[in-house]
């Protein structure tokens, strides 16, 4: 990491934002989360595969989203990836929520994947996370 006086270290503003995006994932496996234990307590004995494996997809899902959400707060570049193509799928679930009452889920579900998208593909984040690019184009680490 470069020293404190260096003038490619990032701005605490830009860890905020990144940490921000990063509690919004969080809120996101807890939906996860919700959504598992809304899923145990429906199950019944005639559809019990499909109730078990759904909630073993929402577990697992959500621990993956919360274990990239605290790798991305930490500024670990791997995390990114993920990350972003969770809110990528969490913006098509959103477009199935339009009408039949539920378009005020629809705009939670678009309005907190943009934010993160936004957040972890600004060129701010990307320094904060890779480091300045050097003149050939590699990044500096």
């Amino acid at each position: 990491m470069t020293s404190a006086s260096s003038p490619s270290v990032p701005a605490p503003r830009d860890l905020r934002w990144l940490r921000l995006a990063a509690l919004v994932c969080l809120a996101e496996a807890a939906a996860l989360l919700v959504l598992a234990v809304v899923e145990v307590a429906t199950l019944s004995s005639s559809r019990a595969a499909v109730g078990v494996t759904t909630t073993i997809f929402f577990v697992i899902y959500a621990a993956g989203l919360a274990l990239a959400a605290r790798a991305i707060a930490r500024c670990h570049s791997w995390a990114r990836a993920p990350l972003v193509l969770t809110q990528l799928i969490q913006l098509g679930l959103a477009w199935s929520f339009f009408g039949s009452g539920t378009e005020w889920v629809a705009a939670l579900l678009a309005a907190s994947a943009l934010f993160v998208a936004v957040v972890l593909l600004l060129p701010s984040t990307t320094v904060l996370l890779y480091g300045e690019p050097s003149p050939g184009g590699e990044p500096k680490r």
